[in-house]
């Protein structure tokens, strides 16, 4: 049987003249000594294997720090900016460094044969800084598999270098018989000179231009909870055409990073997700010409909380807002109390104009029309990545006792992209006895995400009792929810994208209309006013519900 031989060089320089305070990085080196000649053959020692896979971190186990682990140098970072992998140098040797708990960090720089490794005491002072052979370096996270190490060079100036978690180099797996995975993603094209090969030599204010639009694509396609949806569902080659086009015009210099983001962002915002948007001049110059502006169609559109009789058997509850300001949870509650002592046996649920909150709040009066129990099973899903595992963290310092938690200790093991079940409702669950002979919902197209609610909700939870109202589809957040936020390199863009997902979206998704259509068109002009009056429209519906 052939014998792969490796050996491993270690320099012991940095370690020499240690007192006993120090013996635990001898210790560590007494183990490593053993691996200073290691013939393998296909009988290996399992012991030595063993070592020597405690020394380098190999072991799948919880890692106290985040840096524990194998990581490769992309190259040097050309624009010195630390918080951007972009616009790399390469370097001309292949380097690793091993991140580990005995204190110390080894560089290895590997040959065919022979890997050079330098063992040096490190300590971990926090996540983002450690301190390396008499050296502070800053650790910037660009993502799990990637970070950014600054240090200052003789001349006291900044030297950031790029770096990827990976396996450990092909010749060491192979002599110790294992096999860890190398670099999970496609690095290419964060290189300076694959740039230059691919698109030619730009200006600056391009290749700034370019990170920003790149960086907008990378974020949605990686966190998006909608984007490996739409490709299933047949949507990628009309994504491609338009990503393909707005980088080519981009580049040309013809478009500016505003009007591409605007552009890109504004297709999924259009089409599929009003969850899904941006902070652009050009997103909402095309938005403003997409949605309606209700104030050019009624002289006083500003709804505002309504809570009282319509007739002596019909009550109305107007909600401007769900976010438990305007109105507050007590007045909902004195509402509610009202409502119940009142007599009414029909119901008006308007949400006009309504752009959301929390679904509590949306769905209190709602279930006073349903009489049901669950018709269809209904899941919502997380979408596993760096930007929403940081988001999702929040959530759980803000409520340590909800839900969010087990998300989270699942979101941590996961895969990114991979989905966990955020909520479920299985066909059955939660039974409803209606409150009312007859309810209505009024909406708008300016009815969002928490006011769109109520009409999933009658839909899964009312047989015959409940019935949504209105002359236009609602605005279409509500099959995606819990939105994250980033900001966009090189620009003063933020970009909003879902991290959550129904099961049913993609059912929705192919239609290519957002939002819940009225069972019911309103056959009547716009109101002249909806403040905290008793408009025609609402007491046009309280005489339908009595038909």
């Amino acid at each position: 049987m052939k014998q792969i031989i490796l050996t491993i060089l270690f320099t012991l320089a940095t370690f020499e003249g240690y007192s006993q305070n120090n013996k635990q990085y001898r210790i560590n080196l007494d183990s490593v000594t053993i691996m200073l000649s290691c013939k393998q053959s296909a009988n290996r020692d399992s012991d030595n294997i063993q070592i020597a896979m405690n020394v380098l971190k190999m072991k799948q186990t919880e890692k106290p720090h985040r840096l524990y682990g194998t990581w490769k140098m992309r190259g040097k970072q050309l624009t010195n900016t630390a918080t951007s992998q972009y616009w790399v140098g390469r370097m001309g040797m292949d380097t690793y460094q091993v991140f580990g708990d005995n204190g110390a960090v080894m560089a290895m720089v590997p040959t065919p044969n022979i890997v050079q490794c330098q063992y040096t005491a490190c300590s971990y002072l926090s996540e983002n800084v450690i301190e390396t052979d008499d050296m502070i370096c800053m650790i910037t996270w660009i993502d799990d598999e990637t970070i950014s190490v600054t240090t200052l060079d003789n001349d006291g100036h900044p030297f950031v270098t790029i770096w990827d978690r990976c396996g450990l180099p092909n010749s060491v797996q192979k002599a110790l018989g294992i096999k860890a995975p190398g670099i999970k993603k496609d690095i290419s094209k964060y290189f300076m000179d694959e740039f230059v090969k691919r698109y030619g030599a730009k200006p600056d204010s391009i290749r700034q231009a370019y990170e920003t639009f790149d960086f907008a694509i990378d974020v949605n396609e990686r966190s998006n909870a909608i984007f490996p949806i739409l490709t299933r569902c047949g949507f990628e080659n009309e994504y491609n055409s338009l990503k393909d086009s707005l980088l080519s015009q981009l580049l040309q210099g013809n478009i500016s990073a505003d009007e591409a983001v605007g552009r890109y962002i504004f297709w999924f915002h259009k089409n599929f997700d009003r969850h899904t948007g941006c902070s652009s001049d050009f997103f909402w110059k095309l938005r403003s010409e997409e949605m309606i502006d209700y104030n050019n169609l009624i002289p006083q559109y500003s709804p505002q909380p309504v809570g009282c009789k319509v007739d002596d058997e019909t009550y109305l509850l107007r909600l401007p807002s769900c976010r438990g300001e305007n109105p507050s949870w007590n007045w909902m509650s004195e509402k509610e109390k009202e409502f119940k002592q009142s007599g009414c046996k029909y119901l008006i649920l308007d949400l006009r104009g309504n752009t959301g909150g929390g679904d509590a709040i949306s769905l209190l009066f709602t279930r006073f029309m349903c009489d049901c129990s669950a018709m269809n099973d209904e899941q919502d899903y997380f979408r596993v990545s760096y930007e929403n595992n940081k988001e999702l963290k929040k959530y759980c310092n803000n409520d340590p006792n909800n839900f969010h938690n087990r998300v989270m200790s699942e979101a941590v093991l996961a895969e990114d992209g991979s989905y966990l079940k955020w909520s479920s409702t299985s066909k059955g669950q939660n039974q409803h006895t209606p409150l009312v002979r007859k309810g209505a919902i009024i909406i708008d197209n300016n009815s969002a995400s928490a006011a769109e609610a109520p009409v999933r909700y009658v839909r899964n939870y009312s047989k015959k009792h409940a019935k949504v109202y209105g002359r236009e589809n609602t605005m279409g957040c509500e099959e995606t929810g819990n939105c994250n936020e980033i900001r966009l390199p090189n620009s003063q863009i933020y970009m909003r994208f879902p991290m959550t997902v129904e099961s049913t979206f993609e059912k929705w998704c192919k239609k290519k209309t957002p939002g819940y259509a009225p069972d019911i068109t309103i056959p009547l002009p716009y109101p002249e006013q909806l403040t905290d009056n008793i408009d025609s429209w609402v007491l046009w519906v309280a005489k339908d519900l009595k038909k």
